[in-house]
């Protein structure tokens, strides 16, 4: 199994669009030859076909590939005045171009939407996108979402499989998002039973670590941290049970880091004499660098313990 990353990070540091080469050369610098590409939705707004040519040329220079995308996130059960139904087809377009062959793109719910409710409008949604998929052969991927005091129902790798059997067209799959998963935290939704109900549906991962779920009386009771595996004394997702899954299914694609550090971290602003000091919120790029080489280093630690670990 090749490791691959989100080099999300980097769009802290660079235009993601003038400095693309430069974001792509220090993901490969840290090991990392596979990414999981982010499609903006600026790159939509404009000369997207360029943008998208540019980055396959790029990544064949470099020897690199693009596993999987992940589109702009839209609710579109709640669009307001954004065309989803566009934008979501350029990303596909997109996909295609670049010769990246699944993409992620997120469900939509309303505050206070029955499960029912909740399967209707999305079925209706990802039905509408089944003639984008044929045309241009790129698969759309759901993820898992959901919390004790949100209104999707993806909680879980038996719910996730439920509304991808429900769309029953073979060009949807899943994502499983292990942070996602982690926050949940409940006897049905361990890493290990998810990914076994997911099987041969599964084709992508989000793999970070968080918290998990605490009381809401306790201030960090549900944050979606994003972090390297452990680097939290309180982290605690299980990766034995998230590996031990993939073994049981045949799964067949990459392990992929959605970790988003180090960015400019969550800090209260310091004023002084008048001006706000940042000269230490974000880690410098050699910096940025030593800490995803390690990164790089733990994926590789989890897959060889498991003998799965593939240059």
């Amino acid at each position: 199994m090749k490791l691959s990353l989100a080099p999300i990070s980097l769009h802290r540091y660079f235009d993601t669009d003038k400095d693309q080469r430069t974001i792509l050369e220090l993901t490969k610098d840290c090991g990392f030859t596979v990414i999981d590409y982010d499609i903006k939705q600026d790159y939509l707004d404009g000369d997207y076909v360029e943008h998208a040519e540019r980055l396959k040329r790029n990544l064949a220079e470099l020897g690199m590939t693009a596993a999987q995308a992940h589109a702009p996130i839209i609710n579109p059960m709640n669009p307001g005045e954004l065309d989803y139904l566009d934008i979501y087809r350029k990303s596909l377009h997109f996909c295609q171009i670049v010769g990246i062959p699944q993409v992620v793109i997120h469900s939509g719910c309303l505050p206070g939407n029955t499960k029912e409710e909740f399967l209707a409008g999305n079925i209706a949604f990802y039905r509408a996108m089944i003639p984008f998929m044929e045309e241009t052969g790129v698969m759309i991927l759901l993820e898992n979402i959901g919390h004790y005091e949100d209104f999707y129902y993806l909680r879980n790798g038996k719910e996730l499989r439920e509304l991808i059997d429900l769309l029953d067209h073979p060009m949807f799959g899943a994502c499983w998002d292990v942070g996602h998963a982690n926050l949940y935290n409940k006897k049905d939704c361990d890493q290990y039973s998810s990914v076994v109900a997911l099987g041969d549906k599964l084709k992508a991962l989000h793999v970070h670590d968080n918290c998990g779920y605490f009381e809401k009386s306790y201030r960090h009771h549900r944050i979606d941290m994003h972090t390297i595996p452990y680097v939290s004394l309180y982290a605690s997702v299980n990766y034995d049970a998230l590996i031990q899954g993939l073994i049981d299914i045949g799964y067949q694609g990459t392990f992929n880091f959605e970790t988003n550090a180090p960015v400019p971290p969550v800090r209260f602003s310091f004023e002084y004499q008048g001006e706000i000091v940042r000269k230490l919120e974000k880690l410098p790029i050699p910096l940025w660098k030593q800490m995803n080489i390690l990164l790089y280093d733990i994926g590789k630690f989890m897959l060889e313990t498991y003998g799965l670990y593939e240059e």
